[in-house]
């Protein structure tokens, strides 16, 4: 019976880094991973934003996903995490520049 809890126990610990850490099992290469970085792109080029050092990337891509699916700029994004991992990675990268 022991075997039964270590799997669950894997098994949540799986669901926690792929709920928390997206961009552990994110795909670079995914139309939705690309779709996060276009959509931290022109947060920048065209509304000028601007990046404290301390961003909380993970919060801030949720709400962008929400922001772009709700105004109709992006009609889909098959993987949400693919998204948030493009954005956060993205953003990221143009804070530290």
């Amino acid at each position: 019976m022991s075997w039964i809890r270590g799997g669950r126990l894997v098994a949540a610990a799986g669901a926690f880094v792929v709920f928390w850490c997206p961009t552990a099992v994110a795909d670079p290469g995914s139309p939705s991973y690309l779709q996060g970085k276009q959509a931290i792109d022109d947060q920048v080029q065209q509304h000028h934003v601007q990046f404290p050092a301390g961003t909380n990337w993970q919060d801030y891509c949720q709400e962008e996903l929400r922001n772009v699916l709700k105004s109709g700029k992006v009609a889909r994004v098959d993987s949400p995490p693919d998204f948030i991992a493009g954005c956060s990675d993205e953003g990221r990268a143009l804070a530290s520049q």
